[in-house]
């Protein structure tokens, strides 16, 4: 798994923004996930970005 896909968890932290709603925000806007493992979506740094942008 390549180092800038995350969980949006780790993003929320990460970006300092609240986790779920990074979450709600993703799904708002229609983000897929870049990648799935399992159950676990993993979402590049890009995509974080934009769903906490429409969060702040």
């Amino acid at each position: 798994m390549a180092d800038d896909l995350k969980t949006l968890a780790n993003w929320a932290k990460e970006l300092d923004v609240n986790e779920k709603k990074l979450k709600d925000a993703a799904k708002a806007l229609g983000l897929e996930p870049d990648a799935k493992k399992g159950v676990c979506a993993y979402y590049s740094k890009a995509s974080a970005q934009k769903a906490a942008k429409a969060v702040k």
